[in-house]
């Protein structure tokens, strides 16, 4: 039975609140379970699910949930084990069809190991944020992308590598069933949907996808730099280099010597944040940062890095399904000019299904509360945009 939708914001809401709270408690987990080598992993389709194990402590709402490592193929379509979250409801799907899926690409938590979504440190904020999409009765798949927490390089906003992991995140739950699958994803997460969203016709075209879900989402590199660039939270604008030399070995040190000694430090010390800790690395201005005084976004369209900026950039392929993009106008974290532009180069590009949605709340909210306030304040309307999408699948 579904909810009634002021029922969702009142869910929306106490995620949000949780996200400030104490760590979810989870069962711990074992060592071996992200890095221990999967025999044959090549052999397995893509979205296989190679191991598993309960985590009862997070059963919410009448829901089983299991921590998953599946199989997925990196931007050079070498096998990788990817890590996540499989959330099932226990009570019967009362609608048409099989139980739908959401494909849920959370929001960064950093870039070391220890911060992927589906450890104690992500849990924080991933399970509240499920909360509404599991009392609708669907079942929710995560994912904490390619090389964050598992063997590899963690590609922070990479295109390519954020798409296949959600969409074989996706596949890990629907492929036995063929269920109509809904891409969904807030800031870093809204990054990997919209790319989704982008590739799903190409990458996974067995899939069902009837529909993505981007909210404030730093879709243009150039442009979340410059935002971040002086910020409290500059340090994070850093994630994205740190990203680039480690799936591009063979540029690495072309791309480490555009930066000084300060900037190359600055870059060693990023590898290993999670959100908290860019915040306490104090404020950066990039052009401190770079070799010859540039800043970092003048960087990002120059000969090393402008190729890998651009392939990195989403808006510029049209995706398929429709798709609803939500942003604050206040947003401090990830202006909404993004949303904006990702508008613009999908509509230029042949999208005809596109929802934009900008929520005003009068001002700026305090920096810890401004980017989420839209996510929280989107959830009845976003939830009842999925539930026509599922309706007619």
């Amino acid at each position: 039975m579904k909810l009634p939708r002021v029922t969702f914001a009142s869910f929306a809401l106490a995620g949000a609140l949780v996200m400030s709270a104490a760590p979810v408690s989870a069962a711990p987990v074992a060592a071996d379970f992200y890095g221990a080598p999967v025999v044959g992993l090549e052999a397995y389709a893509p979205g296989s699910i190679v191991r598993r194990e309960p985590v009862p402590q997070l059963d919410l709402l009448g829901a089983r949930t299991e921590r998953i490592l599946y199989r997925s193929a990196d931007p050079r379509d070498r096998a990788v084990a990817v890590s996540g979250l499989l959330v099932t409801p226990t009570r019967a799907w009362d609608g048409a069809g099989p139980r739908p899926v959401i494909a849920y690409a959370p929001g960064s938590y950093g870039v070391a190991d220890r911060c992927s979504g589906s450890t104690q440190q992500g849990l924080t904020t991933t399970m509240p944020a499920l909360l509404p999409l599991l009392a609708q009765g669907y079942q929710v798949v995560t994912t904490d992308y390619q090389g964050l927490g598992t063997p590899g390089e963690y590609e922070f906003l990479g295109r390519v590598a954020g798409a296949r992991a959600l969409l074989d995140a996706a596949r890990a739950a629907a492929h036995e069933t063929g269920a109509p699958v809904v891409l969904y994803g807030y800031s870093a997460g809204g990054v990997a949907s919209a790319a989704a969203a982008e590739l799903a016709s190409t990458y996974a075209p067995e899939l069902s996808v009837v529909g993505a879900f981007v909210g404030a989402a730093p879709t243009d590199p150039v442009v979340r730099v410059e935002g971040q660039d002086g910020s409290a939270w500059a340090a994070t604008m850093l994630y994205t280099i740190d990203g680039l030399i480690g799936a591009h070995p063979d540029l690495a040190d072309r791309i480490r010597a555009l930066f000084n000694d300060r900037g190359r430090a600055a870059l060693d010390a990023a590898q290993d944040f999670c959100t908290t800790d860019a915040l306490a690395y104090g404020p950066l201005r990039s052009e401190d940062l770079t070799a010859d005084g540039s800043s970092l976004g003048e960087l990002m369209t120059g000969p090393v890095l402008g190729p890998l900026t651009v392939a990195n950039t989403v808006g510029f392929t049209a995706p398929v399904a429709p798709v609803m993009i939500v942003h604050g106008v206040h947003d401090a974290s990830v202006e909404i000019e993004q949303s904006r532009l990702l508008a613009q180069r999908w509509r230029a590009a042949g999208a005809v299904d596109i929802t934009v949605r900008e929520f005003d709340f009068g001002t700026e909210l305090v920096p810890e509360f401004d980017h989420t306030a839209t996510n929280v304040a989107a959830y009845p309307e976003v939830i009842g945009w999925i539930d026509r999408l599922v309706a007619r699948a």
